[in-house]
């Protein structure tokens, strides 16, 4: 059997086997637990009966002494004699979900012990992240003589010690990377202060904020834990050991709330209460959250969260609504243009440097992540400000790279710059662009990402899903829930057919592949974000593609049924011997308006129609290729895959080259310059109109001012110099050193029976035919070409 691939994985499948099956046997039967879910826990380290017993349950009881913490006992002394003595509290929070509700869970208890206590949210594009001294003078000047950071501080070095200097006090309660030099602070309450000795390191920053409440209130405030457990999602920190506990007790109460602002942003959301997982809150509360702190200001998802006004609870909702479309939509716009960006790039780089103009800075991480998972690159994107001279934004990285040290060494080539491995914020200046591209370019040579293994994907095993239903995945669900550190468990799938395939969403751009089993049911198995290039190989011949994914619920008109999500899939084109193998021809609708230099990097027969876009990208053709320029005339084609790269001009000499091929794949590019279909053919009243106009003006100037005479008469620029041609030919213009004149003439004149007119209509007629029909449709017809 042969096997070729015609997309690979984007990640190693490494199908994890239990080596002591006699083990995995004895804790299912300790712990009374289905086998397969302890065969997973035993794999990721939960190998005895305790610790499987306290994952699989939860509870509050579990949660260490707040106490335990750092400075938490000086900490809460300091607050308790600034309430006891009627102190201004300034509770300094963060802009992000983890900050919002590391906001609002201090400010509860605050308020519950009966202090006077006001919050700040920094603005993203005014004060930046963490501590600002600025703002510190604002809340001095205004009595606050003590502040209490959540989900920052402990980067705040010179506005901690301007508040000392004022004699006003400062409590950091923050959970981010500690800084080789820590803020004078009079307390800093953090899981891995080097001086203290916490059992578990990875709170978030509601996690800090939650364990400070309790220790203040001096009991757990169970009230407080839907707010806890939406910032330790919405940070991606680990969801093992309290934070597990935290997010398990907390999905109750988000179920069960009476928090009037939550209640409101599930009505704008359309999120179901009773149903509300970790995903629930990953891909529909954060989001909504963060985008208050990404478009305007945070302020409002505090109120938001701590409001008992019901109709201030309804506009704020509303609000924070609007502003999520505005950044989904602002988020594909970028994501769109930096893509393109990329495309155009004379040079391939291994870091993607992206710098752009009025692009919105609260977006531009989503954006690099989003570039990042179309180009498989680390990516920064930037926006250039005109008048500061300035490029501004967000970098996102690959596990191979690390963004962090990649650029820490050269600070003096940078504005501002902060991060860690995966991810970092920066500022340059416009005119070091091309000096921090060869940066990138030097740092990724050094770290070798080129060499980089590609990155694995643990396979917990298969599932027939003959006898799979959605009591079977209610048990695998018993390891919810789901995050960092505790991902969903991936699994192939045995014993079924693929029997459709379809694309769906707006832009066509997600697979839905309908399963059916042995026994005759169907499963729907959809795939988000699939490039549009594989997308039409699938759809070719989607009975050999291959997926790993996760067997979930869907939802539909209050009906529950399995489905599966494709993590990660490949095609895998399978004969069953030598003899069969090229006697199938395979199409593949891979049709593009802009060529890159990924469409150049398999072996094979490139193409053209064209000469001159063949010498543009012959660079770019690998060694073992081989260029043609069709139509070809005695030679015959015979490669395993031919590659159309470029549109014909005609059919005729699409249809004699196909005649002459003895492909096993032949792949549609048809790239094309120029859509004359879309522009159409001019009628009688158009010539008229033109003809007139040239007349009775002279030596009109086609290059410089044809977009204005085009506007003009109602054309496009593209169809009024097709008409001038026409013209030209039957001699009603005439054209002297680029200046076009009309020729007044008497004689009646066809235009139709022209050459040009002839042209342009067989030009229409191909781009129909090859670039505008449907793929099934276009497939079916070179394939009829091709006998």
């Amino acid at each position: 059997m042969r096997s070729d691939f015609l997309f690979s994985s984007r990640n190693r499948w490494n199908f994890v086997n239990n080596t002591d099956t006699k083990k995995v046997d004895e804790l299912a039967k300790e712990t009374k637990t289905p086998k397969l879910v302890v065969s997973i826990l035993f794999n990721r380290g939960f190998d005895t009966v305790d610790k499987i017993n306290q994952f699989l349950n939860p509870k509050l009881e579990m949660l260490a002494d707040p106490f335990l913490l750092h400075d938490m006992e000086k900490g809460c002394e300091r607050i308790k004699k600034a309430i006891m003595l009627g102190e201004k509290i300034a509770v300094y929070g963060d802009y992000d979900a983890d900050g919002l509700t590391s906001t609002s869970i201090m400010y509860e208890a605050l308020l519950q012990l009966g202090a006077d206590v006001r919050y700040y949210i920094p603005d993203r594009f005014k004060d930046g992240y963490g501590p600002n001294v600025e703002v510190y003078k604002q809340l001095i000047s205004q009595g606050t003589s003590l502040i209490v950071t959540v989900d920052n501080g402990v980067s705040g070095l010179k506005a901690v010690q301007y508040a000392q200097e004022q004699g006003v006090d400062v409590v950091i309660t923050d959970h981010h990377e500690m800084p080789a030099e820590l803020p004078n602070a009079y307390a800093i309450i953090h899981p891995r202060h080097p001086d203290g000795d916490y059992p578990f390191g990875e709170l978030s920053g509601a996690g800090v904020a939650f364990k400070t409440a309790s220790a203040l209130l001096e009991e757990i405030p169970s009230e407080m834990l839907d707010l806890a457990a939406i910032g330790t999602v919405a940070d991606i920190v680990s969801l093992t050991d309290e934070n597990r506990v935290i997010v398990s007790t907390g999905l109750k109460v988000l179920q069960n709330t009476e928090r009037i602002g939550l209640l409101s942003l599930y009505q704008e959301a359309g999120i179901n209460q009773e149903k509300i997982t970790s995903e629930t809150i990953g891909f529909g509360i954060a989001p909504r959250l963060n985008a208050l702190g990404r478009m305007k200001n945070g302020s409002p998802g505090v109120e938001l969260l701590t409001t008992f006004d019901e109709q201030r609870a309804k506009e704020i909702a509303s609000h924070i609504q609007q502003l999520n479309v505005r950044r989904q939509e602002l988020v594909n716009q970028i994501t769109t243009e930096a893509l393109k960006m990329v495309e155009k790039q004379e040079q391939d780089h291994a870091v993607n440097l992206i710098v752009g103009q009025n692009w919105h800075e609260g977006v531009l991480g989503i954006v690099a992540s989003r570039v990042v998972e179309a180009t498989g690159k680390p990516t920064l994107v930037l926006n250039a400000d005109e008048t500061t001279g300035a490029a501004k934004g967000s970098g996102r990285s690959i596990e191979a790279f690390n963004l962090f040290s990649a650029l820490d060494g050269h600070r003096d080539q940078l504005l501002s710059f902060g991060g860690h491995h995966m991810a970092c914020g920066l500022t340059i200046s416009t005119e070091k662009r091309s000096e921090i591209q060869t940066i990138l370019d030097i740092e990724a040579d050094k770290q070798d990402i080129s060499t980089a293994p590609q990155p694995t994907l643990e396979i917990a095993g298969q599932i027939d899903l003959t006898n799979f239903d959605l009591s079977n995945l209610d048990t695998i669900e018993m390891l919810a829930p789901f995050g960092q550190d505790n991902e969903k468990p991936l699994f192939a799938f045995t014993n079924y057919k693929i029997k459709t395939a379809k694309p769906m969403g707006k832009g066509n751009n997600h697979l839905r592949l309908t399963l059916k089993t042995t026994k005759g049911d169907l499963i729907s198995a959809v795939f988000f974000g699939i490039a549009q290039d594989k997308l039409a190989q699938i759809l070719q011949d989607p009975a050999e593609v291959e997926f790993v994914g996760y067997p979930d619920k869907n939802i539909w008109q209050n009906k529950t049924s399995l489905q599966i999500k494709i993590d990660d899939l490949k095609l895998e084109q399978k004969q069953e011997n030598q003899q069969e193998f090229g006697t199938r021809l395979k199409v593949f609708d891979q049709r593009v308006s802009k060529l890159t230099v990924d469409l150049f990097k398999r072996p094979g027969v490139y193409a053209f129609f064209e000469k001159n876009i063949l010498s543009q990208v012959k660079k770019y053709l690998p060694s073992d290729a081989k260029a043609v320029i069709l139509p070809v005339q005695e030679q015959k084609i015979q490669t395993t895959d031919l590659f159309l790269i470029d549109c014909p001009k005609n059919l005729r000499d699409l249809q004699n080259s196909l005649n002459k091929v003895d492909a096993e794949r032949i792949h549609l590019v048809f790239y094309h310059k120029n859509d004359v279909y879309q522009h159409g053919m001019p009628d009688r009243k158009q010539f008229g109109n033109l003809y007139r106009f040239v007349l009775s003006h002279k030596d009109l100037n086609v290059s410089r001012d044809g977009e204005q005479i085009a506007k003009h008469l109602g054309l496009t620029k593209e169809l009024l110099i097709f008409m001038f041609q026409v013209f030209f030919e039957v001699g009603f213009v005439r054209i002297e050193n680029g200046l076009v004149t009309g020729v007044p003439g008497t004689q009646r004149v066809n235009l139709q029976e022209t050459s040009s007119y002839h042209s342009r209509r067989l030009q229409i007629r191909t781009q129909q035919i090859l670039l505008h029909s449907k793929s099934a449709d276009l497939i079916k017809w070179v394939k009829e070409q091709s006998i």
